[in-house]
């Protein structure tokens, strides 16, 4: 990959973080602490007052996701009541759609103004992309990334991990769209 190619995939797949107040964090499934330590962050920052987590069976772990990352959070001083939790999923598409159940069910999706979406950095696009298409147009919808894996933004394109990662995103991303399940940004 040449400085350009490299420069407009960084450009299109990484999101900058946009923390405002929110009425519901959204957390992707993960079995990752970074994704933890920053909903805990906007959390005791009082961005947010409910978290949403979500996430079923990890293929690595065998944990529900959903369930870690409620425990996990509960460590890290967050009231029990404050989660709500989907531990269904096995992806990004099932995350949102079955979240949105929970969503309406629980606080009525009428209700949600905002969403601050706690999400990897390499993923934030994708992310973003499947609540857009999914969630209703009234509902704004703010990134709030971490960086894992052991690579950066700026970094990625010289880390083997990095470059499997960002370019699995870019190769999807495509894919996806064709098949309605996301959209534009």
């Amino acid at each position: 990959m040449d400085k350009e190619e490299i420069k407009k995939i960084t450009d299109y797949i990484f999101l900058e973080s946009k923390p405002q107040k929110a009425d519901l964090a959204f957390v992707f499934g993960t079995r990752h602490e970074e994704a933890l330590k920053k909903v805990a962050e906007v959390y005791k920052q009082g961005l947010v007052s409910r978290i949403l987590v979500s996430g079923g069976t990890n293929a690595v772990t065998k944990d529900n996701e959903a369930e870690k990352m409620s425990e996990g959070l509960i460590k890290l001083c967050v009231k029990k009541e404050d989660i709500l939790t989907e531990g269904k999923s096995t992806n990004s598409l099932e995350n949102v759609l079955f979240s949105k159940m929970v969503i309406e069910d629980v606080i009525g999706l009428k209700n949600i103004d905002t969403i601050l979406l706690i999400v990897k950095h390499y993923h934030s696009r994708r992310a973003l992309m499947t609540l857009k298409r999914h969630l209703p147009k009234t509902i704004a919808l703010s990134p709030v990334v971490y960086d894992m894996g052991g690579f950066t933004k700026d970094n990625w394109h010289s880390n083997r991990y990095g470059v499997e990662k960002v370019m699995s995103e870019w190769q999807k991303i495509p894919i996806y769209l064709a098949k309605g399940d996301l959209e534009e940004i």
